[in-house]
């Protein structure tokens, strides 16, 4: 059975997808965290460094995946939407499970 996408809930679709942005950041974040407390804590100069901003960017940076992520799946489900009415959507190809 062949179905189409005609038309796609922007801000379901928005929502869930910056939540998976904002959730995938922080399996990215972690490690570097990891490898930052390694590192050390001077320049070249030899002269202490401020690791604030990193602990910043560890809170700050899911947020902006959450945010951004958000707006970007917004801006691209109404492009989907109307592009859909001209080419009629994804199509894909539906069959049932014999095991349920």
């Amino acid at each position: 059975m062949t179905k189409s996408i005609v038309k796609v809930s922007a801000h379901k679709a928005a929502l869930t997808f910056s939540c998976v942005m904002a959730l995938s950041s922080i399996v990215f974040l972690v490690p570097m965290s990891l490898l930052f407390l390694n590192a050390p804590m001077h320049d070249a100069n030899g002269n202490p460094v401020n690791p604030a901003p990193f602990w910043i960017m560890l809170v700050v940076m899911p947020i902006i995946y959450l945010i951004m992520g958000y707006i970007m799946t917004i801006i691209g489900a109404w492009i989907y939407n109307f592009v859909s009415r001209f080419t009629g959507g994804i199509q894909f190809e539906l069959i049932d499970n014999p095991d349920s």
